[in-house]
């Protein structure tokens, strides 16, 4: 016989068993979208390197980092949490979490002045890089290496950069495509008998940098001019992008990889 015991029993097993049930699928799909969200964080932005920090005046300092973000043709949009502390390591209310953007190429220079600070007083500063504005996107794993310094005292003369030094002569190319799919590259701007590296791009922004041919390292000539010819670069139909330096460091400011590029010229592989 079944009692009203039974009976409630019965029902509340149901009803356990449907919560547990309920509960279970919860924790799935959080078990599932935490692995999304770990797996959306693989390829995480490299941490800055070679921080440095240069006081301007007694109420302002400039923090410079080297970048190791952006292997690509088409670079990247950076963002960057920072992180400021006085001599004794004490939170002071400027940190920044995901400002910008910066846009930076693998190698670059950048920067950050912090204006409003105490005179004769020493910061420290460090950072991390972060591919979105704010708490969004993927940050580097760990922060940079911490650089301080000190603000001038009270009514020093404000540190005057040096004048820019002139831009160097540019080096332009020319690139032309020839029957049995062969690339010719001529160009001129050239460090004299410089070696030269020739940078190829499709469209998909996949790039190959070519420094010797048959064995050979590709060279300007005594008077700066590039001829050189490839052999079998077109591999589908669409255009391939041609640049080339000759490792000549320029600053960042005239080019944002720290080396003076060539022009871009492009052929159109049928």
């Amino acid at each position: 016989m079944r009692t009203a015991n039974h009976e409630n029993y019965g029902a509340f097993h149901s009803k356990l068993s449907r919560i547990a049930i309920l509960t279970c699928c919860c924790v799935a799909a959080m078990m599932a979208h935490t692995r999304v969200a770990a797996a959306s964080c693989d390829n995480r932005p490299g941490t800055p390197t070679n921080v440095t920090g240069e006081a301007l005046s007694s109420g302002s300092i400039k923090f410079s980092w080297r970048n190791t973000t952006g292997r690509t043709l088409m670079e990247p949009r950076m963002y960057f949490d920072m992180y400021m502390r006085d001599g004794a390591n004490r939170n002071i209310g400027k940190d920044l979490t995901g400002t910008g953007p910066f846009d930076v190429r693998y190698g670059s220079i950048s920067s950050k002045t912090f204006d409003g600070l105490a005179a004769n007083s020493r910061y420290c500063f460090s950072l991390k890089a972060r591919t979105a504005r704010g708490t969004q996107g993927c940050v580097s794993a760990i922060p940079s290496n911490v650089a301080c310094a000190t603000t001038l005292a009270a009514g020093a003369a404000p540190v005057r950069p040096p004048p820019p030094p002139p831009p160097p002569a540019s080096i332009v190319i020319n690139a032309r495509i020839m029957p049995g799919n062969v690339i010719a590259i001529t160009g001129h701007g050239f460090k004299p008998n410089a070696a030269v590296t020739v940078r190829v791009t499709d469209q998909t922004l996949r790039s190959i940098f070519i420094m010797t041919i048959g064995g050979r390292r590709i060279t300007a000539d005594a008077s700066g001019a590039l001829n050189v010819t490839f052999q079998g670069l077109c591999k589908l139909p669409g255009l391939l992008y041609f640049a080339a330096n000759d490792g000549r460091p320029v600053p960042a400011s005239v080019d944002r990889t720290g080396t003076l590029w060539s022009n871009t010229p492009t052929v159109t592989c049928s």
